[in-house]
C-alpha cells in the first residue's frame, strides 16, 4: 500500500492553490460567506501539505536482521556432512540348474527260467531231423543246431508257457531283441508253436502246410540263406511250447 501511494505522489502530484482571501465587505451575507470558506480553506491545506511532506521525506531503509551469529567472531566454514553411500546389497551367485542325472540304463529283463528233460531235449533234436528232412527234398543245406541259440529259444518258449500262448515279439516285446542278439548277425528268422501228447509231427506238418507266401513257418524252413537254428521246448502246464530260431 505504502508503494502505491509512493508512486502515486509521483505521478499525480495535486498542484499547490493559493488561500482564497475574501475582501472585508460590509455586507452580513459576505461575513458570513466567508466565515464558512475560511475553514474549508485551512482543512484542505492542511491536507494538501500533508501529502507534499509524505512526497518528500525519505522512505525507511529497511534494516537487516540480526545475524545469529555476531560479526565480530569468524563464522567457522561448515565442512560438509559426508554421505554414506548404502553399499550395494550383494546379488547371490545364480544357482546353476541341477543336472540330470545320467539316464539310467534300463535293466534288461530277467532270463526265463526254463527246465530241460529227456522229454524236451528229444523233442528239440526230432524238430531238427524233420527241418533237415524237408530241406533235404528241395535239395537245400542242412541247418547246424547252434546250442547258444537253443537257450534263446528255450528262454522264449518259458515266458510262452507262463502266459499260455505263442507269439513272436511277445507282451515285454523283448523275443527280437534276444533272437538278434543271440544269432549274431542281426538277421533271423522265427517259429513257435504248440506240441500236444509229444506230437512234433503234428507241428512240423501244419508248419509245412502252409503257403508259400507271404513269408511264414514254411519260408523260414525253406530259406536257403539260413545256416544254423536253434531249438528250444518247455513243458508249459496246458502244453509243450517249442520256438525254432534261424539265423544266417
Amino acid at each position: 500500500m505504502l508503494a502505491s501511494l509512493v508512486l502515486a505522489s509521483f505521478s499525480f502530484t495535486p498542484e499547490r492553490k493559493a488561500p482564497l482571501i475574501v475582501a472585508p465587505s460590509d455586507d452580513e451575507a459576505d461575513v458570513a460567506l466567508q466565515a464558512r470558506i475560511a475553514p474549508l480553506s485551512r482543512g484542505g491545506i492542511r491536507w494538501i501539505s500533508a501529502l507534499d511532506e509524505a512526497a518528500s521525506s525519505p522512505l525507511p531503509s529497511p534494516t537487516a536482521e540480526p545475524s545469529e551469529v555476531p560479526a565480530t567472531e569468524p563464522v567457522p566454514e561448515t565442512q560438509p556432512e559426508a554421505t554414506t553411500e548404502p553399499e550395494p546389497e550383494a546379488t547371490p551367485d545364480p544357482t546353476p540348474e541341477p543336472t540330470p542325472p545320467p539316464a539310467t540304463p534300463r535293466p534288461a529283463p530277467p532270463r526265463p527260467v526254463f527246465i530241460t528233460n529227456s522229454t524236451t531235449l528229444w523233442a528239440e533234436g526230432h524238430m531238427i531231423e524233420l527241418i533237415n528232412a524237408s530241406r533235404a527234398r528241395a535239395g537245400l543245406v542242412a541247418l547246424a543246431g547252434d546250442v547258444t541259440v537253443a537257450d534263446t529259444a528255450r528262454a522264449h518258449s518259458a515266458v510262452e508257457a507262463q502266459v499260455r500262448y505263442v507269439y513272436h515279439d511277445g507282451p515285454d516285446g523283448t523275443a527280437g531283441s534276444r533272437d538278434a542278439a543271440a544269432c549274431g548277425t542281426g538277421w533271423y528268422g522265427e517259429n513257435t508253436g504248440k506240441i500236444w501228447n509229444d506230437n512234433v509231427d503234428a507241428l512240423h506238418i501244419e508248419f509245412m502246410n502252409e503257403p508259400w507266401v507271404p513269408i511264414n513257418h514254411r519260408t523260414n524252413i525253406m530259406d536257403p540263406a539260413f545256416r544254423r537254428v536253434g531249438v528250444g521246448a518247455v513243458i508249459g502246464p496246458d502244453a509243450m511250447y517249442m520256438t525254432m530260431v534261424f539265423c544266417r
